[in-house]
C-alpha cells in the first residue's frame, strides 16, 4: 500500500481492524450507523518514510465519513467547541491585515479570533455547521479546498486547518491545494510577511496512541495520525520552513481522558480495539483508580500544532 501522504512504498501493516467492531462501537457510543461507510475490513497502516499511520480498507478504500455522518456528530453539544487552546495560540501568527483562509472550518468559531471578520474565509464540508455559521452572520462554502484552489489561488496570507487534516483521505493533494492559495510573490517581490500554513492535528506523541477504543480517533471519523516526525516531514514534502511544533499542555476538557487512558494502560496492552470483558473491568474499576493517576509536567496534551512559511 502506498503511503497517502509521502507516497512512499515502504508501508507495512500495524494492526486489523474488524469493520463489525468499528460498527458496534459507533452504535453502542454515539448511536450512529456507519455500515455503508465501511465496505470491509480495516488495515493499520505505518509509513516508514514519512512515519505517518494511515487507516485502509481491505480493497483499498479509504473510509471517509459522509455528509450525513457529520450531521449527525454535528448534534453532539460538545462535537463543535466555542474556544479552542489553539486557537489563542495561533493569533500571534496572523496579522491584522491579513487575510486568512480556514479549511474545515465547522461553524466557523476562529474567525470570532481575528480582528476584521470579512479578511476571513471557511470552507466546510457539512451542510448543518453552515447553517450555525449563518446564524452567526458568517458565510462559508461548502466546497473542497482542491477545486477550491483552482479559482482562488495566490489570495491569502493564512491557510490553517484545526482538526481536520486527519479527516481527508488525501493529505497530500489537500495541503497542496492550502498552498496554492497561499501569497507566495506579492508585486514581484517576497513578501516582508512570508505566507503561513498552520496546521493542528491530533499529536500521536501524546497519550492519544495509548487510547484503546478511542473511535473518534479511528475511521470513518479518523483516516489518519500524525507525530512530530511527520509533521517535520511535510515541510520537506512541499519546500516549506517549519517556524515551530507546539504541544498543548493536557486540557481540563481532557484531564479525565487522560487519567483513565494512563489508567487502563497499567494494567493491559493498547490495541486498537479491545471488546474484553477484562478491559471493561479495569475501565470500571478506573472510575475510583484514575484518582490516583497524576498528571506530570510539560505532558503532551491532545494537540499538536505546526506552523510553517512558505520559502
Amino acid at each position: 500500500m502506498q503511503c497517502i501522504l509521502c507516497h512512499s512504498d515502504k508501508t507495512t501493516i500495524q494492526e486489523y481492524v474488524r469493520r463489525d467492531d468499528l460498527i458496534a462501537l459507533y452504535q453502542r457510543s454515539f448511536g450512529i450507523d456507519i455500515h455503508t461507510l465501511l465496505p470491509s475490513d480495516l488495515l493499520y497502516i505505518h509509513c516508514q518514510e514519512c512515519d505517518i499511520k494511515f487507516f485502509v480498507c481491505e480493497n483499498g478504500v479509504i473510509p471517509t465519513g459522509d455528509d450525513a455522518f457529520y450531521n449527525a456528530l454535528n448534534l453532539l453539544p460538545w462535537y463543535y467547541f466555542d474556544e479552542k487552546h489553539e486557537y489563542h495560540y495561533v493569533k500571534k501568527f496572523i496579522n491584522p491585515e491579513s487575510k486568512v483562509l480556514e479549511v474545515g472550518c465547522g461553524k466557523a468559531a476562529f474567525a470570532d479570533f481575528l480582528p476584521h471578520k470579512e479578511q476571513y474565509v471557511g470552507l466546510e464540508f457539512s451542510t448543518k455547521a453552515k447553517e450555525m455559521a449563518a446564524k452567526r452572520g458568517i458565510t462559508i462554502q461548502n466546497i473542497p479546498i482542491e477545486q477550491y484552489c483552482t479559482q482562488h489561488g495566490g489570495e491569502f496570507d493564512v491557510s490553517c486547518s484545526f482538526q481536520v487534516l486527519e479527516h481527508v483521505s488525501d493529505p497530500y493533494e489537500f495541503l497542496r491545494a492550502q498552498i496554492v492559495c497561499l501569497k507566495s510573490m506579492r508585486g514581484g517581490t517576497i513578501q516582508k510577511n512570508p505566507s503561513r500554513l498552520i496546521i493542528a492535528v491530533p499529536s500521536e506523541d501524546s497519550f492519544l496512541r495509548y487510547c484503546v477504543n478511542g473511535i473518534l480517533n479511528m475511521p470513518p471519523h479518523h483516516i489518519s495520525r500524525f507525530g512530530d516526525k511527520t509533521l517535520h516531514h511535510i515541510a520537506k514534502l512541499f519546500n516549506l520552513h517549519l517556524i515551530e511544533i507546539y504541544h498543548e499542555p493536557v486540557q481540563p476538557e481532557h484531564r479525565e481522558f487522560y487519567k483513565a487512558t494512563m489508567w487502563a494502560k497499567k494494567f493491559l496492552p493498547t490495541p486498537l480495539i479491545d471488546r474484553g470483558i477484562m478491559r471493561k473491568f479495569i475501565g470500571k474499576a478506573g472510575i475510583l483508580g484514575r484518582r490516583f493517576i497524576q498528571i506530570p509536567p510539560n505532558t503532551y496534551g491532545h494537540t499538536a500544532v505546526a506552523v510553517y512559511e512558505l520559502r
